[in-house]
């Protein structure tokens, strides 16, 4: 490729040195002309960021003020004794939302998993498993005798 030939020789070129080769070999390629374009604007740049900067307009200078006296009122406020109260809920807050969500994790992977046990075959009970109960008195007579032999006649 001949572009190889010409790359030392276009850093002579965008510090000044005439080439005439190099213009012919600019003129017909498209990919040099935009690599020198792209060093003169990064030449550019560079040397912008190394100038000194200049003094702060008046427009700053009112701006910063302004936000210092904006910062004294506010700390002079009655409601500046809740800032430091309200940072540490938001921290506390924080914090027992990161707690929550690491329980969370923790039981979800470390807790042993149930498994559904199967139903036990039930046993069907016969009325034979239960007690009858007495029969009805016939007479009064059987009455009087069932309080007796029960102590309910004192």
């Amino acid at each position: 490729m001949q572009c190889r030939r010409y790359e030392a020789r276009l850093e002579d070129y965008l510090n000044g040195a005439a080439d005439s080769e190099v213009n012919e070999h600019l003129s017909q390629c498209a990919s040099c002309r935009m690599a020198l374009e792209d060093s003169r604007m990064a030449g550019k740049w560079l040397r912008e960021a190394w100038e000194p900067a200049g003094e702060p307009g008046s427009a700053f200078l009112a701006g910063v003020m302004a936000r210092i006296r904006e910062e004294q009122i506010r700390a002079q406020s009655p409601a500046a004794f809740w800032n430091p109260l309200e940072f540490l809920a938001s921290r506390l807050s924080l914090t027992a939302a990161m707690l929550l969500l690491a329980l969370s994790v923790y039981l979800a992977e470390f807790t042993p998993r149930r498994t559904a046990t199967p139903p036990s075959p039930r046993s069907e009970l016969n009325a034979t498993d239960f007690p009858q109960p007495p029969g009805d008195p016939v007479s009064n007579e059987e009455v009087l005798q069932s309080l007796a032999e029960r102590n309910y006649g004192h």
